[in-house]
């Protein structure tokens, strides 16, 4: 599947308007802390609890899970990170967050996020062409795909004209951080989660 053509020029404010937000949180914490770097894990850190829905895989209904193995094989090229790269995933944003691996202490973790810039500034979301691809470290230090996601920043969708939040596979996408203001969802088709296909946070995945 392909996605239409669209300039992303005009739609790279809201990560920016994302680092601004950062920064005022940060002024707001106190001058001890203005110059202290953000840590990776604290911009996804503001739900108290795990967003955890969805099913485990073996609870997918039989329609889910063959669309799920649509997506599986269309990903599958990304176990290697040279075809992520070579196909325009990136480690970080273009603005050069989210670029360390993703923890939440006592919940889980979900690694290390590979965007593919030009897909999150486009407001469509295509199941089998996720915006992002998530790793995670193996005991060897090998990068293992273990979910892809599917992100679109909230203004984007909104100036596209869209009510409500985008619905993947019958999953409604959620804002899990204000700050950075993007509709995601996970699902781990790669790596078992026994919170769930669609939880954000996985258990068995954890950062160096």
């Amino acid at each position: 599947m392909r996605r239409h053509e669209k300039s992303a020029g005009t739609n790279r404010g809201w990560l920016r308007y994302a680092v601004g937000g950062v920064a005022v949180t940060m002024a707001v914490a106190g001058c001890s802390r203005q110059s202290a770097p953000i840590s990776p894990s604290a911009l996804f850190s503001h739900d108290e609890t795990a967003h955890v829905h969805g099913s485990p895989v073996s609870d997918t209904s039989p329609a889910v899970a063959a669309d799920l193995a649509a997506v599986r094989a269309a990903t599958a090229k990304y176990h290697h990170v040279a075809a992520a790269l070579a196909n325009g995933y990136h480690l970080g944003t273009e603005d050069g967050l989210v670029k360390d691996c993703i923890a939440k202490p006592g919940v889980g973790a979900m690694g290390y996020h590979y965007f593919n810039w030009a897909r999150m500034a486009d407001p469509s979301i295509v199941a089998g062409d996720p915006e992002v691809l998530v790793y995670h470290k193996d005991d060897d230090g090998t990068l293992v795909l273990g979910a892809v996601e599917w992100v679109v920043p909230k203004p984007v969708w909104e100036q596209a004209g869209n009510a409500g939040a985008p619905v993947v596979f019958g999953q409604s996408l959620h804002v899990l951080n204000p700050v950075l203001n993007w509709y995601i969802e996970h699902a781990w088709i790669w790596t078992p989660n026994p919170s769930g296909l669609f939880a954000d946070w996985n258990p068995n995945v954890s950062c160096p």
